[in-house]
């Protein structure tokens, strides 16, 4: 690879970092052999045992994490080759790393009142969350990617350490930042935490792929000429440190304003991730290994109060965040005006558009604004929201134009990406001006993915004003916002989507499932709505899987799924409980409904399984099915739940292929 690294200078660093500086050792060396002993794929445990044997208090520390109870060994371990025997090399040298960085770089040293406890939960969460998500897209080296997570934000400890500006005194005044905090740390700091961190990183010996991911987790990289195996190394680091923001595992106590890098989704299948396992991942490995490390994991009520300030805060971004030719070390930002931030106000597309239509009027003076978007087997654009002064009309929503004509500004406009002003000069023009009572029209595309998705249209049809075209630039810049905007509500949406369905089937997953039946325990108990739960089991679904092999078990599954989702109404949840159980909430259904329900379900299956006799010989489909109802003195949803089950148990005892209702 050639060297695609665009480093600060020694003179711009010397300009951020005290002169006579021995606080930042040379990049402790003991951490400089472990790095490049966990990264060698040829290194023995020996090798490793060695290295950390020569620090006491290292060793300590990772045999006290290899004998706690998350790993729940057999018999206590005293020696680090020992403990590869039960947990394997892998694991130690992950375990090792952290240790020997945490030791070494973020306990040592002064301490500036910059909270190292939230520093180091969010690396350790980055860390297993770029593993987790390594595994998820196939990427070659999830060790790898766990490095880059568990060292992507070094930059700080440095500025921490040794930044002429206090990073205390910054972090105390993060919380009333209006913009993103990497782009605060360069202008009041004078660089940001990633460009300094890849810096000395540089220095230290990182691997070039290893500073890429460093210096591009809060930036655009597109323009970078990279393998796809290094882009999509930097898109798992960048997704992964998003993700631990959202959970409210940041690595100071704010919850900052975030922004997920276009490149991410271009790189990388979101709708593929099982954001749940990734999450829960995260989960027991950062709270087993708390109390080694001091801090306290979240509890569920602060868990969830924090990700709701986080998500609340997910599409506020900067204009000048990602500038598709961002560059530079330093950037001027644009100052923010009502049409640069309208856009970020939410994550539901219409709020977005209605707000941005709105700050345009407030800031550019047009009398109407107006969003056309394409109508592509009618081959023309459509009104679909409009703004006239302060109201939102109607009026033009039966408009259209047609891109039947021969070349116009419309279709310049679509084409070249750039703002055009309508005034009746080319074929088809003057017509669409009549119609919508103006002489002047002036159109901006805004795009999703470098692709057109719509256009902004606005004029003066009321005073009848010329057009400026002055205004093109800063109209242009509002538009790449919305665009931008509505990428991430996409983000969210899939993300969020994502994290709430099974991958394998696309039902409801068991988190999703508990919340929705929770509600409906609620009104079932306040509002006296009858209500039943259906519990259902593949037969003999081990001799599938070991018989045709896991794929063919999995196929099964689908096929059971997509029987459930064609039976149950609209107003029924059905999910994956887990393995090969099913689970059906069926509101506003007695215990008679529910078993006609669950016969049919029965019924359809046994049919479905007479079908694919020749696919599955000598082993017929069918499922055992536990129904249970709503009972007034039932404490919680849980009970619901394990009536069903043990019916279920009963259906299974009596011979399979039977509805019991419990």
């Amino acid at each position: 690879m050639n060297n695609i690294l665009s480093l600060p200078s020694n003179s711009d660093i010397k300009k951020v970092l005290k002169k006579d500086d021995k606080e930042l050792p040379g990049f402790a060396q003991v951490m400089a052999k472990m790095l490049t002993v966990c990264n060698d794929p040829n290194a023995s445990i020996k090798d490793v045992a060695r290295l950390v044997e020569t620090d006491p208090g290292i060793t300590a520390k990772v045999l006290g994490i290899v004998n706690s109870s998350f790993f729940n060994l057999r018999s206590r371990v005293s020696a680090i080759s020992e403990a590869v025997l039960f947990l394997g090399i892998d694991e130690i040298k992950k375990i090792c790393l952290g240790v020997t960085f945490f030791e070494k770089m973020v306990k040592s040293g002064p301490k500036k009142q910059f909270d190292r406890t939230f520093f180091w939960r969010h690396c350790l969460c980055v860390a297993s969350l770029s593993q987790a998500i390594a595994i998820e897209t196939g990427y070659a080296s999830p060790e790898d990617a766990y490095t880059a997570g568990l060292l992507h934000d070094v930059g700080k400890i440095i500025l921490d350490r040794s930044g002429r500006v206090s990073y205390a005194d910054f972090c105390r005044k993060a919380s009333s930042c209006t913009g993103l905090l990497i782009e605060a740390e360069r202008d009041v700091i004078g660089i940001g935490h990633d460009d300094l961190g890849a810096y000395y990183g540089h220095r230290w010996g990182f691997s070039q792929k290893l500073c890429l991911a460093i210096q591009y987790h809060h930036r655009r990289f597109s323009h970078l000429d990279l393998c796809k195996e290094d882009m999509q190394f930097i898109c798992i680091v960048c997704l992964a440190d998003f993700l631990a923001w959202t959970q409210g595992m940041g690595s100071m106590d704010v919850i900052s304003q975030l922004a997920l890098q276009p490149e991410v989704e271009k790189n990388i299948r979101l709708d593929r991730i099982n954001f749940e396992a990734v999450i829960q991942k995260m989960d027991e490995e950062i709270e087993n290994t708390a109390e080694f490390y001091g801090f306290k994991f979240p509890s569920s009520d602060q868990y969830r109060a924090s990700l709701l300030k986080a998500n609340l805060k997910l599409s506020s971004i900067n204009s000048s965040s990602f500038s598709p030719k961002e560059k530079k070390f330093h950037e001027k930002k644009r100052p923010l005006t009502a049409s640069l931030t309208a856009p970020h106000c939410s994550l539901e597309p219409q709020k977005i558009l209605s707000a941005t239509l709105k700050a345009i009027c407030q800031d550019f003076g047009f009398d109407r604004v107006y969003i056309l978007k394409a109508a592509p087997p009618l081959r023309r654009l459509q009104v679909v929201k409009c703004l006239k002064k302060d109201n939102f009309s109607n009026q033009l929503e039966s408009h259209y134009i047609s891109m039947d004509t021969a070349d116009n500004g419309f279709l310049q406009c679509l084409r070249n990406k750039e703002p055009v002003v309508i005034n009746g000069t080319l074929p088809g023009e003057k017509e669409v001006l009549e119609r919508f009572s103006v002489s002047q029209m002036l159109v901006v595309p805004f795009c999703s993915h470098d692709k057109v998705i719509g256009l902004l249209g606005m004029d003066h049809a009321l005073s009848g004003k010329k057009i400026e075209p002055g205004l093109f630039s800063s109209i242009a810049i509002v538009a790449n916002e919305l665009g931008l905007a509505l990428e991430n509500a996409s983000t969210y949406k899939k993300a969020k989507s994502a994290s709430l369905h099974d991958g394998l089937t696309g039902l409801l997953n068991r988190i999703a499932i508990d919340d929705l039946l929770r509600k409906s325990f609620s009104k079932a108990v306040n509002e006296n709505m009858a209500l039943s739960v259906a519990m259902i089991d593949v037969d003999y679904f081990k001799k599938f899987n070991d018989m045709f092999g896991h794929q063919e078990g999995d196929n099964v599954l689908r096929l059971i799924a997509k029987t459930l989702k064609k039976i149950s109404r609209p107003t029924d949840y059905v999910g994956r409980y887990g393995g090969e159980e099913f689970i059906v909430v069926l509101n506003d259904t007695v215990p008679a409904q529910a078993v006609v329900y669950a016969e049919r379900i029965r019924k359809e299956i046994e049919h479905l399984g007479h079908l694919l006799s020749d696919r599955f010989q000598g082993l017929g489909l069918t499922v055992s099915i536990g129904i249970s109802r709503f009972e007034k003195n039932m404490k919680n949803h849980d009970i619901l739940v394990s009536k069903a089950d043990k019916a279920l148990y009963k259906a299974k005892e009596a011979g399979r292929n039977r509805v019991v209702s419990g």
